[in-house]
């Protein structure tokens, strides 16, 4: 074996070990951005849980209330096993086949999960949705979106501030909007919102992953996202997405709903 032939196989070898360890470092940073985009989105169903929890601790409530409050509470622990059992899965890059998702459904089942946590920040939280508008979205992945956009329109709001979300269609599109009355985003940030780990206020908690997701969710999906803000206003974030072709059974939803549980 000449000098050549063993430089050759040299630099073959150390080639494959680049490679090898480049992919290693990139299988772990995915891991890591699953992981905390599981606990981020964790967060929405806890919060309800403590929320409704200390409700239930607080004041004297009739049967049919803590029924009632008994029955989110069991909605959202499902909810969080939802996510840990596809979080935790070795398939969770396997697409999932969509399906026609009710969103007042969706909207008014995160509203009153939120509820307990806007009514502590003195934040009026309603919507209004048709309740036969369906779109063609998996209804866990919609849960994420709406859910993200609600809490974080909750989170960086103003007392006696408010947050409304509507929902409402056109020919080809359900267009749904969220609203608020918060703190805004600085005209030089509204480029940066949708950036992985920005977040517009660096004091309050949280890992700034939401938007981020948001759009990939969105855009994966065949939807688009729009956001309109006014620095010490409010924000305003507008969702497109495509409807249903075939509509599921229809369930009773109340259309608008006040934080005062």
């Amino acid at each position: 074996m000449n000098f050549l032939t063993i430089l050759f196989l040299v630099c073959l070898g150390l080639l494959v070990y680049l490679i090898v360890k480049k992919n290693i470092e990139k299988n772990k940073q995915e891991q890591k951005q699953k992981v905390s985009e599981l606990l981020h989105d964790l967060k929405t169903p806890l919060t309800s849980i403590l929320g409704y929890v200390e409700l239930l601790k607080s004041v004297e409530r009739t049967p049919e209330t803590q029924e009632e409050f008994l029955g989110i509470i069991e909605f959202e622990a499902e909810k969080l096993l939802q996510l840990l059992g596809s979080g935790l899965s070795e398939n969770t890059d396997n697409k999932e086949v969509k399906s026609a998702t009710n969103c007042a459904k969706v909207i008014s089942l995160i509203c009153r999960g939120l509820s307990p946590d806007a009514k502590k920040r003195n934040i009026s939280l309603s919507y209004s949705c048709d309740p036969d508008l369906y779109v063609d979205f998996e209804e866990n992945k919609l849960w994420r979106v709406i859910s993200n956009l609600i809490e974080n329109s909750i989170k960086y709001n103003k007392p006696d501030g408010s947050v409304e979300v509507s929902a409402a269609s056109d020919s080809d599109y359900v267009i749904i909007e969220c609203k608020d009355t918060g703190i805004g985003i600085k005209p030089e940030n509204i480029t940066k919102v949708f950036k992985r780990g920005f977040r517009e206020e660096k004091k309050l908690p949280g890992f700034g992953l939401g938007l981020s997701t948001v759009r990939k969710i969105v855009s994966e999906n065949g939807g688009f996202i729009q956001l309109e803000s006014e620095y010490g206003i409010g924000t305003k974030f507008t969702l497109k997405l495509r409807k249903a072709q075939e509509k599921v059974e229809a369930i009773e939803t109340k259309s608008s709903i006040s934080c005062q549980p």
